[in-house]
């Protein structure tokens, strides 16, 4: 009798339990992210080195100023429905997470929800919904209430500051012991349904979703701590409908779609925290089946075109044993069973990438995206014509791109990063290496190359020569068409660490389009170990030379520990491997940071940290941190482990799998 009694019970609690988040969520969700169960999150995260850096009380006046500063910027979630899950961390709470989604409706295309499983926490959700409430009607808002599927549901109404003309609405509700939060009653009333009956059309059904769960889940011993996903291009048009805003110029997102890059449908993960010597583990699958019907319709097509006169290039032709279409075969990366760090990789770097690439290839599949970006007529070639001037052009190099040099390119590509002391703007370094197959002719080709540059420096070191561009004038354009807007979901951008992405890392919208320097300093040589080697500076590439008998990055330490953690994690035959110091990567930014410079460095790192704290004009400039909070970076680097992540080319895409470990 007891027996049969706890089995009905138990069976009666599965039958009424609550749907998950991805089945209570629609299959136009764009992105997703998901905490399966916040207090277990709290309570491992507790155990991180990290942690201890955020709470160290020598550096926590710093870090709550820089989150309070980042939070105010990015966290969407928190500025649009006035919730975010910080504001759950003392509320006994399981599942939680929240949404980008597409929505059929003209005038708001788009919402944000936030669903929280309150079980066991009803009065103390209760007293949270209203003290948000209270927050939002502090702020400006009016409160009402509506009625969505026969519940009664609060409303709270914002006004834009600037423009009485524009508002949105927040909804709130405790249903079926959930907090549901979204912008849009639509999403509520079918979020609210789907506690009945959670059909089939929802993020659970969604196959590329369930495709890369399962693969994080068959790498992962436990189970996550953080779940998320992605539909890429959908998100990008989500987020630009919440801008608002057409593109100006040309339309990436058209482009890429058009080129065959559609096949990727979707990338999802896993995050374990704390989970032995790993201070975060995390598993990603990248979905990108063999695009058939696309292959096929391609092939087709080029047939039809051929029957009516227009000759094939069969460099580029599509055939039966494609895995993607046009310029998509880019995505060519095969794995090889070692990716050791070369030789002369020296052991004082900061971070190290390895990847492999059919460069060879890939530099004829771009034919098509380069001539549909420059808006080709039919039956022109802008990429052909390109390679004509540059191998004729009597102002020019007049160098065979094609035959003196990307045909000795042997499809592994290198990068290495570092800095030079004491910290100042140009104390970063890069370097840069690509595999070659015959040194002597490619030289030759590079000299030829260079000679067309009329900003160039020569020098000789140890009997080849290294050419160094200083002090670059020209700017180059770069149309990059990522205005979010800046009344993207509500004001601020979009995105945080409950959201995805967003205004361009901070950027206004004037500043998403233009001309950008690229690059301010370089160098170039050719090695007679077998590659082209392109860094900050010729100084780098000398250093790096002269120490090749040096300690290697394959002898040290940190790299043996991070190798054995990807080796437990799968990493046997891969296609990219990279290593990081954390502490020796963060280090530059945050001297500069100190020293107050960091708007006048010129790394693409300095760049997006200078955007996610807003641009001069703002007044809201990354420099307006208290400085005076901030420790010397010993403090904090003791904190700092190193991290590694391996890429694994698979029939249906990619899998990456990585690292964090704890700082001996």
């Amino acid at each position: 009798m007891v027996a049969f009694a706890l089995t009905t019970v138990f069976g009666l609690s599965s039958v009424f339990a609550a749907p998950s988040t991805d089945q209570l969520l629609p299959d136009t969700t764009k992105a997703y992210f998901a905490v399966p169960d916040l207090d277990e999150l709290q309570q491992r995260f507790e155990k991180t080195q990290i942690h201890q850096l955020m709470t160290d009380p020598v550096i926590k006046p710093f870090a709550d100023e820089l989150k309070r500063q980042l939070q105010s910027r990015f966290d969407q979630t928190g500025i649009r429905l006035g919730i975010n899950f910080e504001d759950l961390e003392n509320l006994s709470a399981g599942e939680a997470a929240s949404a980008v989604i597409a929505v059929e409706d003209e005038v708001q295309p788009h919402a944000l929800a936030l669903i929280v499983d309150v079980t066991g926490s009803l009065e103390d959700a209760q007293e949270l919904v209203n003290r948000i409430g209270k927050e939002l009607v502090e702020q400006g808002a009016v409160e009402s209430s509506i009625e969505v599927a026969g519940q009664e549901v609060a409303k709270y109404t914002v006004t834009d500051e600037d423009d009485p003309e524009i508002s949105y609405s927040a909804y709130y509700i405790i249903h079926k012991d959930h907090i549901i939060s979204t912008d849009h009653t639509k999403v509520m009333a079918d979020i609210m349904a789907r506690f009945e009956n959670p059909g089939d059309d929802n993020v659970a059904g969604l196959e590329a979703y369930q495709v890369a769960m399962q693969r994080c889940e068959d790498a992962s011993e436990v189970a996550a701590q953080i779940r998320w996903f992605v539909e890429p291009f959908g998100y990008a048009k989500t987020v630009q409908a919440a801008a608002g805003v057409e593109p100006q110029g040309k339309n990436f997102q058209e482009l890429l779609l058009g080129q065959g890059f559609g096949a990727i449908r979707g990338l999802g993960g896993w995050v374990v925290v704390a989970e032995g010597e790993k201070e975060f583990t995390h598993h990603t699958f990248v979905y990108a089946p063999r695009d058939t019907q696309g292959i096929e319709a391609q092939i087709t097509l080029e047939d039809e075109a051929a029957a009516n006169g227009t000759e094939k290039d069969e460099r580029i032709a599509a055939k039966d044993s494609d895995q993607y279409r046009l310029a998509a075969r880019m995505l060519d990366f095969p794995n090889t069973e070692n990716q050791a760090p070369q030789s002369w990789i020296p052991s004082n770097v900061s971070t190290y990438t390895t990847m492999n690439w059919n460069l060879r290839d890939s530099f004829e599949y771009a034919k098509t995206l380069v001539n549909e970006y420059l808006d080709a007529e039919e039956g022109q070639d802008l990429f052909e014509e390109i390679l004509e001037g540059i191998a004729h052009d009597v102002n020019g190099p007049q160098l065979d791109i094609r035959d003196e040099l990307v045909g000795y390119l042997a499809g592994r590509v290198s990068i290495m990063t570092g800095f030079k002391e004491p910290v100042d703007i140009d104390t970063h370094q890069w370097l840069a290496a690509i595999d070659i197959t015959d040194a002597p002719a490619v030289r030759k080709a590079v000299a030829k190359f260079m000679s067309a540059e009329p900003n160039k420096q020569e020098r000789e070191f140890n009997g080849f020569t290294i050419y160094e561009v200083l002090n670059v004038e020209e700017e180059i354009d770069i149309e990059l068409n990522l205005e979010f807007g800046d009344d993207s979901f509500g004001g601020e951008g979009f995105g945080g660490d409950e959201g995805f992405g967003g205004e361009d890392f901070g950027a206004p919208e004037e500043e998403a389009v233009g001309s950008q320097p690229l690059i301010s300093q370089w160098a170039v040589t050719v090695s007679d170990s077998g590659h082209i080697i392109v860094a900050s500076g010729a100084d780098f590439i000398e250093d790096l030379l002269r120490e090749k008998d040096a300690n290697k990055l394959d002898d040290t330490d940190d790299y043996q520990r991070v190798e054995a953690a990807l080796k437990s994690l799968g990493a046997d035959s891969t296609s990219m491997r990279m290593f990081s110091r954390l502490d020796k990567k963060n280090e530059p930014n945050y001297k500069l940071l100190q020293q107050g410079k960091m708007h006048q460095s010129d790394t693409i790192a300095g760049k997006l940290l200078n955007r996610l704290m807003g641009s001069p004009e703002e007044e809201q400039n990354i420099e307006k941190l208290d400085v005076s909070k901030m420790p010397e970076f010993e403090k904090v680097a003791k904190y700092l482990g190193p991290s590694g992540t391996y890429v694994q080319t698979r029939d249906d895409g990619w899998f990456i799998s990585g690292a964090v470990l704890k700082k001996n």
